[in-house]
C-alpha cells in the first residue's frame, strides 16, 4: 500500500512538474513575441506620428513666410523635443496597455493546464479520502471484535497496534477531507455570522478536560458569566476544530504537570484567543514551518502522539478562510502562545 501511494504522488509530481516546465517556455516565449512586436511598433508608430508633426510644422513655416513680408524663425529645437516627447509617451502608453491585455489574456491560457491539473487533483484528494473511509471502518470494527475475543497477551498487543495505526490512518483521512473541504470553499458577505466566542472556547475546552487530565496537564480558563464577545464566523463546527487543534497540541506537547491557559482579549474591531502552554517549545527554524502540511517539528513524539502535521495547517487555513490571522511566539524549554485573531460582530 505504501508503495502504492509512493508511485502515485510521484506520477502527480511528475505531472505537475511537466507542466509547470511547459507552461514556463510557453509564457517566456510568448511574452519574447509581445515584446518584440511591441519594440517594433512603437518604433515604427513613432517614427509615422512624429514624421508627420515635423512636416506640418515645415509647412506651416514655409506658408507663414510666403504670405508675410516679414519673415519668421523656422520651428525652435524645444518644439520639435516636446512632439517628440509627446509622440513616444502616446505611443509608448497605448502599446504598454495593449501588451498587458494580452500577456494577462496568453497567461490565463497558458496557466489554464496547470489549474485542471490542480483541480483533478484536488477532487482526487476528496474522493479517495471518502473511499477510504467505509473499509477503514468496516477493519477497524473487525479487529475491534477480533480484540474482545482474543485472550492471548502477545495476540492481544499485536491487535492493539494495528488498531492504533487503522485509527491514526482515519484521523489522517479525516484531516484531508477537511483540507479538501477548505480549498473548495468560496465564502462571501452573506456566509457570515456572529458566534459567541466565550461559549466556543468553552466547549472546546471541555471536550479536551479528559485528553488534559490523562496527560496530567492543568487548563486554565477565566469564564465571565455576564460577559459576552461575538465574533464572525461562516462555519462554527471548522473554528471549534481549530482552537481543539491549538489546544491539544499544547496539551501533549507540554511537559509533566504543566499548564495551558487560555484568554480572550477584546481588540475593539478584534478578539484575540491567546493560548499559552508551559510547554518544551518550538525550534525557531521550526516555527515558520509548523503551518506546511505533513510537516512536524518532533517526528517521534508526534507519531507517539498519533499526529498527521496537518493539524496546524487546517488550523490556519480555517482561521485564515474567517478573514483572521494566526501567528506563533516560542521558546525552547519554556513553552509556546499562539493567537488567534477575529473579526468581532
Amino acid at each position: 500500500m505504501q508503495n502504492v501511494l509512493k508511485r502515485s504522488g510521484a506520477k502527480v509530481t511528475d505531472l505537475f512538474e511537466k507542466q509547470f516546465f511547459r507552461s514556463r517556455w510557453t509564457l517566456a516565449f510568448v511574452y519574447v513575441i509581445i515584446l518584440v512586436v511591441v519594440l517594433f511598433s512603437s518604433g515604427g508608430i513613432t517614427r509615422f506620428i512624429f514624421s508627420h508633426q515635423l512636416e506640418n510644422r515645415f509647412n506651416r513655416f514655409e506658408m507663414y513666410n510666403e504670405d508675410r513680408a516679414n519673415r519668421v524663425p523656422p520651428p525652435r529645437t524645444e518644439d520639435v523635443r516636446g512632439d517628440l516627447l509627446e509622440t513616444t509617451l502616446a505611443v509608448n502608453g497605448l502599446l504598454l496597455i495593449v501588451a498587458g491585455v494580452l500577456s494577462y489574456w496568453f497567461a490565463g491560457l497558458t496557466m489554464r493546464p496547470i489549474k485542471e491539473a490542480y483541480k483533478k487533483q484536488r477532487q482526487f484528494l476528496s474522493d479517495a479520502s471518502h473511499e477510504l473511509r467505509t473499509p477503514l471502518a468496516i477493519l477497524q470494527t473487525n479487529i475491534e471484535n477480533e480484540l474482545d475475543a482474543t485472550k492471548s497477551p502477545i495476540a492481544r498487543d499485536s491487535i492493539v497496534s494495528n488498531l492504533e495505526e487503522i485509527k491514526r490512518m482515519g484521523a489522517l483521512i479525516d484531516d484531508l477531507l477537511v483540507l479538501s473541504r477548505l480549498d473548495a470553499r468560496n465564502s462571501t458577505v452573506e456566509d457570515y455570522m456572529p458566534v459567541d466566542l466565550y461559549s466556543l472556547v468553552r466547549e472546546t475546552v471541555e471536550r479536551l478536560k479528559p485528553i488534559a487530565t490523562k496527560h496530567g496537564i492543568s487548563i486554565l480558563f477565566e469564564e465571565l458569566d455576564d460577559f459576552k464577545l461575538s465574533v464572525m464566523v461562516t462555519d462554527r463546527e471548522l473554528l471549534a476544530r481549530a482552537l481543539m487543534n491549538v489546544i491539544n497540541n499544547a496539551i501533549v506537547y507540554n511537559k509533566e504537570a504543566g499548564s495551558v491557559s487560555i484568554l480572550i482579549l477584546n481588540n475593539g474591531r478584534t478578539a484575540s484567543i491567546i493560548v499559552e502552554d508551559t510547554g518544551v517549545g518550538i525550534e525557531r527554524a521550526d516555527v515558520e514551518k509548523v503551518f506546511d502540511r505533513f510537516y512536524r517539528a518532533e517526528k517521534s513524539r508526534s507519531r507517539q502522539t498519533g499526529g498527521s502535521g496537518l493539524g496546524l495547517s487546517i488550523t490556519k487555513s480555517v482561521v485564515e478562510s474567517h478573514g483572521g490571522s494566526i501567528k506563533i511566539k516560542s521558546v525552547i524549554g519554556e513553552g509556546t502562545t499562539v493567537e488567534i485573531v477575529l473579526s468581532i460582530a
